[in-house]
């Protein structure tokens, strides 16, 4: 989930987060930042939140995260970008508070109802709650209701629908989405770790394993990243920071 944030929270700046998911260039102009009205001195002090936020949540530090939040929802009160950030805090796997972070998403989409970013969070919760069937139609109807998506973006969610499919054993359905969707010549890895999933939820570690090293041997880590989390989500990858997170769909 660390490495979506920056990838998924400021959606609108696409370009930036596609070069670098995890240090995306900070938010600079008035309607970027959500509230055209701000002064130019607060656009910086939001602009300087932002960054504090982003360096806090990557430590861990999560109270002060939400505290730098509260003080920029007190500058822009009806700014979408907040919400989305504090409900990635509250969905950290330390925290994992799933009705606080639902309740902040809802609040980012409700707010900014045109960006993609609040919908790709809230289909992120169910997949993080490993509710497969809820979080593969959020994810399908995300893909449909935007279908201006960047690829990045697009690929990464229809990526989870795989894994939700596999997860639900249905192989036919997860397979049939990756040859409709992907091929080996796409500019994300999508097709080598959708391929991996279902290797994984057939119980074939050898040969995800394999996927993932041509995954992992064709892009770099800022791209296979938000994929490998979704791994790691899933258990079928350790994660060092948080060995002891139990599987929530385990005995299902």
């Amino acid at each position: 989930m660390k490495r979506l944030l920056a990838l998924i929270a400021i959606l609108p700046l696409a370009a930036p987060a596609q070069q670098n998911p995890q240090a995306p260039a900070a938010p600079s102009a008035a309607e970027q930042l959500g509230d055209a009205k701000l002064s130019e001195a607060d656009q910086q002090k939001l602009v300087k939140i932002f960054q504090e936020v982003q360096e806090m949540r990557k430590q861990n530090r999560y109270t002060d995260a939400v505290a730098k939040l509260d003080e920029a929802e007190k500058i822009s009160p009806k700014n979408g970008l907040i919400f989305t950030m504090r409900g990635d805090v509250y969905l950290a796997p330390r925290r994992r508070d799933f009705d606080l972070a639902k309740e902040q998403f809802l609040k980012a989409k409700e707010l900014d109802p045109q960006n993609a970013g609040p919908v790709f969070n809230l289909a992120e919760l169910e997949f993080a709650r490993h509710d497969f069937p809820t979080a593969s139609a959020a994810f399908r109807k995300l893909v449909t209701d935007f279908p201006k998506l960047p690829q990045v973006i697009r690929h990464l969610a229809i990526s989870r629908i795989v894994i939700c499919e596999a997860r639900q054993k249905k192989f036919d359905e997860a397979e049939k989405l990756i040859k409709e969707s992907f091929t080996f010549m796409d500019d994300t890895p999508a097709y080598y770790f959708s391929n991996a999933a279902i290797s994984f939820a057939k119980k074939d570690e050898k040969m995800a394993q394999e996927w993932m090293l041509r995954a992992t041997s064709i892009f770099k880590e800022q791209q296979t990243g938000p994929y490998i989390d979704a791994f790691k989500e899933m258990r079928w990858i350790p994660d060092v920071d948080y060995q002891a997170l139990p599987d929530p769909s385990a005995g299902k």
